[in-house]
């Protein structure tokens, strides 16, 4: 789950940064008379910004894990208590 809101978040910001940008160009061509035709389309710094927010995101994802060789112990039910599981 953790995974598939870090890619939702790469692609999230991609998009609101190229509609930022796409934005801000019709603004400015507005403003200056230029032909809205003119206008370029920010793939490029919506791609850069989805690998970074990726990145960022995959980094905090494996920074809390644990290691792959370890064993976990269930949680078990001890004199009516519950007690919880642990790694070993």
């Amino acid at each position: 789950m953790r995974a598939i809101f870090a890619i939702f978040s790469a692609l999230g910001a991609a998009f609101l940064l190229m509609s930022f940008l796409k934005s801000w160009q019709i603004n400015r061509a507005m403003r200056l008379g230029k032909p809205l035709e003119k206008i370029e389309n920010n793939y490029i710094f919506g791609a850069m910004v989805s690998v970074i927010v990726f990145v960022f995101c995959v980094w905090g994802l494996e920074r809390d894990s644990a290691s792959p060789n370890l064993t976990y112990l269930p949680a078990k039910i001890e004199n009516g208590l519950v007690t919880g599981g642990e790694f070993d």
